[in-house]
């Protein structure tokens, strides 16, 4: 086994990684199998609405939207939900897991997706422009996503936003969030959850250190946010709104905040801030009023 650490790795070799995980039948079933519990990650809906209804008042049209490194394709569903008149593509690297994908949207009857297998830097050289893209639980999956959203952004109409979500914080790696984490989630969830956990100990690999799951090391260590804000903020890609919340089970949300375990971020960035100054505080109570749990601004 290799003996490097993390930040060893290049960017290449991380995407490999992911690639070879997320073509892995086990993990392609997890996600064919999992039904979410209702209001579930409800933050999807609701941040997602507040943009969009940003960009269309700003655009004065649907926007043409990407879903990055979706895998299964929820973000895109769900702006397609929220705007049908959307143009919206999902991109992922996996076959099967862009499969799955497919044959939700052949449920719901949604012809006009466009399903892209590719990874983000080679989508990304591609000279068409977007008016908003989303990075759904994705950030975690790269070295360095300061350049990675950066790329983006010299993809992006000038009006455009990005915006990432579900991605953890540094909250996550402490355990106090491991205990409640289990403790809330779902049957098929603690199923996987504990599945991962004796093939650790198998293969006497531990959650953190110098051997790791190299696609997902980032799951178990968080990302600083507000590090990325500040980091992204100094190449003009500007936060709008940021704010961290208790992603999970529904009636856990309502506790996690109180034990300061907001573990997860959002944030909705911009290249002309000035362009949505009216807008920001709207955007903001659209959100909080809207969702059923304690968050944070920042």
């Amino acid at each position: 086994m290799s003996s490097k650490k993390w930040h060893e790795y290049s960017e290449d070799e991380i995407l490999q990684a992911n690639i070879e995980k997320y073509q892995r039948d086990d993990i392609v079933k997890f996600y064919e199998d999992f039904e979410e519990p209702r209001y579930t990650y409800i933050e999807y809906q609701i941040i997602l609405a507040a943009v969009l209804k940003a960009l269309r008042e700003k655009l004065g049209r649907s926007v043409r939207a990407v879903d990055m490194c979706g895998g299964a394709g929820k973000a895109a569903f769900v702006i397609k939900s929220i705007q049908p008149d959307s143009e919206v593509s999902l991109v992922d690297l996996s076959d099967k897991m862009l499969n799955v994908a497919r044959q939700r949207a052949a449920k719901l009857g949604l012809e006009d997706l466009n399903i892209v297998e590719a990874d983000a830097f080679s989508f990304l050289e591609q000279d068409v422009e977007y008016d908003l893209f989303v990075y759904s639980s994705a950030l975690h999956h790269f070295k360095d996503p300061v350049n990675l959203l950066k790329v983006s952004a010299d993809r992006m109409n000038p009006k455009g936003m990005i915006v990432t979500i579900a991605d953890p914080t540094t909250l996550i790696k402490s355990r106090r969030y491991r205990f409640f984490q289990f403790l809330a989630t779902n049957r098929d969830v603690k199923r996987h959850l504990i599945k991962q956990y004796f093939q650790r100990k198998i293969k006497k690999t531990p959650a953190t250190g110098e051997e790791f799951d190299l696609a997902e090391y980032q799951t178990y260590t968080g990302i600083n946010d507000h590090q990325l804000c500040k980091d992204l903020a100094s190449i003009d890609l500007h936060p709008l709104v940021h704010l961290r919340y208790p992603a999970g089970e529904p009636y856990m949300t309502k506790i996690m905040p109180y034990l300061g375990l907001c573990w997860a971020f959002s944030t909705v960035l911009c290249l002309n801030p000035a362009e949505y100054k009216n807008d920001v505080q709207s955007m903001k109570e659209d959100i909080r009023c809207q969702l059923p749990f304690r968050i944070h601004f920042y």
